[in-house]
């Protein structure tokens, strides 16, 4: 995820009560919720010149033709396919609007286990500011539709669930996040997440 996991890991345990697992020996960690998995955290796969962002990765059950199709309908690979530990393989890519994604291929049935709870992933927007190109390119390389969203900056945008929005971002704030506008934070090291408040 960015440069500073240790410090990112102290952050978003006290902010969601993440624990982390270590898997491998690259500095990645599993994080979980109640101990069901909500996501991966550790070092930028494709360098700290990226900087610190939270990356969305789409399934792909064949990794290597989802970023064949990618690249072929415009996108710049800049990580052709890795393995993640014993869990998987990924890729990473800029799509031709800008939005940097991911593409993953899991070794198991499971992936991202607790969805739509607090705590957990409650999905992921896109940003674009072509939002229907956007929507043709996923559609031709993952086969299924999505909705982008207008906006100035191309970019996905991961929200997770909290069960009181303002008292989620006064706990943001005192803990270092800025908020940035309504349900939309940065943590200390400027990587940009969403919040959104589950009945």
């Amino acid at each position: 995820m960015g440069v500073d996991p240790t410090g990112a890991r102290e952050f978003y345990a006290a902010l969601f009560g993440w624990r982390f697992r270590p898997e491998g020996d690259r500095g990645y960690h599993l994080i979980l919720r109640d101990g069901e998995i909500v996501g991966g955290l550790g070092p930028a796969p494709a360098g700290p010149r990226f900087g610190t962002a939270w990356s969305v990765y789409l399934a792909a059950k064949d990794l290597d033709a989802a970023r064949d199709r990618a690249a072929a309908h415009g996108a710049r690979v800049l990580v052709p396919g890795v393995p993640a530990g014993g869990n998987g393989r990924l890729a990473l890519a800029v799509d031709p609007a800008g939005a940097p994604f991911g593409l993953w291929q899991g070794a198991h049935e499971e992936g991202v286990v607790l969805v739509d709870e607090p705590g957990a992933l409650s999905g992921a927007v896109l940003h674009s500011p072509r939002p229907a190109a956007s929507e043709d390119f996923y559609r031709a390389v993952c086969g299924t539709s999505i909705t982008a969203q207008q906006g100035a900056e191309a970019r996905w945008l991961p929200r997770f669930g909290v069960t009181d929005g303002a008292a989620f971002e006064e706990r943001a704030r005192a803990a270092g996040a800025t908020v940035r506008g309504p349900g939309l934070l940065s943590d200390p090291w400027g990587a940009v997440f969403g919040h959104l408040e589950l009945p």
